[in-house]
């Protein structure tokens, strides 16, 4: 059972397809449980977005479990959100606490600090430090007793701070040395860069699932007028899409700018890497949403001096689809299994950025005497990373694609299915909508899921290479290639649904039926993929404008402009989850006209002769050729 081997079948007797590669996809779904179970168990997400002090408490939140057995961990620090170091001049060797609030004046004096914890509330000395113990009667000052690199209290002075991702940051306007500022920037800018990507992705994944829940609504609407009033929402379409298209390339380019004059005004030391991060995302975002943009209006100008053509289409298609009213559920299921994929891998991936186990050491403080009198000893928390299990990063990345693609191929069987079996196996315009739409479902499930298994597989081995050439930096040619694919897929899938045959032979089956008729289908054809594809890009460029708009004023944020493309991401698989009902529509009707007039002999006997008869006619006008010449 090859990839493209032949294979005889019994003649109404359906066998299961591709089993070799639905054997493959049931192996690599194991191989992602496998990561995941690890990525859960080692991972916290928590540690990325909030910070945690030497003790393993993170920051903002509640902490339940007791890090190490360490006595001052597993403390409630919702109250807390801000980390705090007890010495700026030596930031890796400090210990850090979560306070309060981040001192907004500087503290020369303990007495200060206890002020200024009178006042806010926020004590700046280690939890279990009581600030009547400053009364003493040692020969030691309380400065010299309390202010050390380990606690309890800090360093003195205390300069003044601001808040910056979540941490007690030196201001710039404070009497803190330059080096000293540097130094704390540069551990700011020293985490990983794939961890800040990350981070952002989990304060924004709430905002980023709202919005894909959005861009479902969006397109469900826009297919719902579709079957009204198909020549005014192509108009409506070409609008929207044109001004929603510029005004969101505006948007990235005012973005980039505004971004790049804040790195310009800022001093080199103060500079934070994501600022810098950000403004190169931009940059590169806002030349492909320029590009895009460019081919959009030009594909704007195709559609609306086609627009009767395009009615007259829609109009069929949409006659094809209102006979079986309950494939209207179809995008409903898809996007909700689809939403859900895409939060069990954003989590998944969350984890493995923080797959970390903790680490405790021990460190003693002495004093300046003679006798090396120990006053202060700590046992202190570090999360060590495991880079094995990041190693998961790649296999997560491949799953994205190949499972939504798989996901959505499933969708599109069901589709093709339901409408082949409409149209060959029943009389009336509504003869068995929902029975057929289940026996399908049940045909893909019991004998189909190879097929689809190693359609998805296709399409995600030309978009890998692709997205990781993007990622580079690296030109690449139009997506010829993939948009071809995925169009084969789409009329192999209703071959299937049909002959019941492997996905390689009908593949070859559907080529040859679009060659055949290559001159006649190809200008009406293109005309309706243009106008689903601008529907995708609309609904994909109003939701992405509404993201940016909303992230870039979040003060938290790393790098925004992440968080926006992969909201645009999703946005678009939502968006043609819902429209690729048309586009199965559109190639089984093609198909199902093709084979009708092949197994028929006369208009009278084919099974839908107004189909063939109005399919024939819109074609015959769409195509250069004499009306006389056969259209399939």
């Amino acid at each position: 059972m090859g990839c493209c081997g032949e294979r005889q079948e019994s003649p109404g007797v359906r066998q299961c397809t591709d089993v070799t590669f639905l054997v493959i996809f049931i192996v690599f779904v194991c191989i992602l449980l496998f990561v995941a179970a690890f990525a859960i168990v080692y991972g916290n997400p928590l540690l990325l977005a909030h910070g945690y002090d030497s003790f393993g408490n993170i920051c903002g939140k509640t902490n339940e479990e007791q890090a190490g057995g360490l006595v001052l961990s597993g403390l409630d620090m919702t109250h807390r959100p801000y980390l705090f170091n007890l010495d700026v001049s030596h930031v890796n060797e400090s210990i850090k606490i979560c306070v309060k609030q981040c001192p907004d004046k500087e503290l020369s004096v303990l007495a200060d600090l206890k002020k200024f914890y009178a006042e806010t509330g926020s004590s700046l000395c280690i939890y279990n430090f009581n600030f009547s113990q400053l009364e003493t009667n040692t020969k030691l000052s309380p400065e010299d007793q309390f202010s050390s690199p380990l606690g309890p209290c800090p360093m003195l002075p205390v300069f003044q701070s601001d808040q910056v991702l979540n941490r007690c940051v030196p201001s710039a306007n404070s009497s803190v040395p330059t080096d000293v500022l540097r130094s704390f920037y540069e551990i700011l800018n020293s985490p990983a860069a794939l961890e800040q990507l990350v981070a952002d992705l989990y304060r924004t994944w709430r905002l980023i699932f709202i919005l894909s829940f959005v861009s479902f609504m969006l397109a469900l609407v826009m297919i719902l007028l579709l079957s009204f009033a198909t020549a005014a929402i192509a108009v409506t379409f070409t609008v929207v899409v044109s001004v929603a298209s510029v005004a969101g390339t505006l948007a990235l380019w005012w973005a980039y700018l505004e971004t790049k004059w804040l790195l310009d005004e800022t001093p080199i030391e103060q500079m934070l890497e994501e600022t810098a991060t950000n403004e190169r995302w931009l940059l590169i975002l806002a030349v492909f949403a320029t590009l895009v943009t460019l081919v959009l209006l030009c594909l704007a100008a195709h559609v609306a001096k086609n627009v009767k053509t395009l009615a007259a289409l829609f109009k069929e298609a949409s006659g094809f689809i209102k006979a079986l009213p309950s494939l209207y559920l179809q995008p409903i299921i898809t996007v909700a299994v689809l939403l859900s994929l895409f939060c069990a891998w954003m989590y998944v991936v969350l984890c493995l950025a923080t797959a970390t186990t903790p680490e405790a050491r021990q460190i003693i403080l002495y004093t300046e005497d003679s006798n090396m009198t120990s006053v202060n000893k700590f046992t202190l928390l570090q999360f060590v990373e495991l880079s094995w299990v990041r190693f998961g990063w790649w296999i997560y990345l491949i799953a994205l694609v190949w499972v939504s693609e798989l996901v959505l191929s499933c969708q599109q069987m069901t589709s093709a299915g339901a409408l082949v079996d409409w149209y060959f196996l029943t009389s009336g315009r509504r003869d068995g909508g929902a029975r057929l739409l289940l026996t399908s479902v049940r045909r893909l499930v019991w004998y189909h899921l190879g097929s689809v298994a190693l359609g998805s597989l296709l399409i995600a081995l030309f978009k890998l290479p692709r997205l990781a050439l993007r990622l580079l930096g690296i030109k690449q040619k139009p997506l010829c290639y993939e948009r071809g694919l995925r169009y084969v897929n789409h009329n192999a899938y209703a071959v299937i649904a049909i002959e019941g045959i492997d996905f390689c032979p009908s593949a070859r089956v559907a080529y040859q039926t679009m060659e055949s008729n290559r001159l006649h289908l190809s200008p009406i054809n293109s005309t309706g993929d243009c106008f689903l594809f601008l529907g995708k890009c609309c609904v994909t460029a109003v939701v992405g404008c509404v993201g940016l708009l909303t992230m870039r004023q979040d003060p938290q944020l790393h790098v925004y402009a992440v968080p926006v493309l992969v909201l645009c991401v999703f946005s678009f698989y939502v968006a043609h989850s819902v429209f690729t009902l048309y586009e199965m529509a559109l190639d089984s009707l093609f198909l199902c006209v093709a084979e009708d007039q092949a197994l028929s002999v006369g208009y009278q006997a084919y099974r839908r002769p107004h189909m063939v008869q109005a399919l024939t006619t819109l074609c015959a006008k769409s195509s250069t050729q004499p009306e006389s010449q056969p259209m399939f």
